[in-house]
């Protein structure tokens, strides 16, 4: 998007095939260095929100193009590098579970490594970092905010959930996939399914 106005695609496709559900883009300190994630290849997405499904991939751009740096992952969502820019982190959200790769000078991406998995109605879905390295989650359904010590431990920081809501979605999930309304039937006060940070 330029300063007047106009639109210009950055990117449509990668590795000759179309980008369906791209979901987050992330600039990275190593200048003109983008990180992207796509859920997944399906359409609809709804069609993904299920435990079974990881078909979900990171993307690098930079100056030698866009190439899928990983792949398998169950509905890729937020991602962020960690304060020592040596780990990329990913939010697997109907995988329920925080996961994360080495970063190689290159952009490539190796090591994945399950970080943290998350209990009922606690679908991951925005990260952020804070200065000791603690990992910030938002959870939608559950409408928590998680913090996820770099020891590992996991905290609740702030909870405004419905024992209700997470029962009916936790059923959905068993069968799956989920339907979105279900998801976005949340009875809260402040949050509103709080989605990211």
């Amino acid at each position: 998007l330029t300063r007047d106005g106009q639109l210009r695609p950055v990117l449509r496709e990668v590795d000759g095939q179309a980008m369906t559900s791209t979901n987050f883009v992330l600039l990275d300190d190593v200048p003109g260095r983008i990180w992207i994630t796509v859920c997944t290849r399906r359409t609809p997405r709804m069609s993904a929100f299920s435990a079974d499904v990881d078909d979900g991939y990171i993307i690098c751009l930079d100056e030698n193009g866009a190439r899928v740096v990983a792949d398998g992952l169950g509905f890729a969502n937020e991602c962020r590098l960690d304060p020592s820019r040596r780990w990329l982190y990913v939010n697997e959200t109907y995988k329920r579970r925080l996961t994360r790769f080495a970063v190689a000078a290159d952009g490539a991406l190796s090591g994945r490594e399950i970080v943290s998995s998350f209990g009922p109605g606690e679908f991951p879905d925005g990260l952020s970092f804070d200065d000791q390295g603690g990992a910030w989650i938002t959870t939608i359904v559950a409408n928590r905010i998680l913090r996820v010590s770099p020891e590992g431990p996991v905290a609740t920081m702030i909870d405004e959930s419905d024992p209700d809501h997470i029962a009916e979605v936790e059923e959905a999930y068993r069968t799956g996939p989920v339907d979105k309304s279900k998801i976005d039937a949340i009875r809260s006060i402040a949050f509103a399914n709080v989605s990211s940070l």
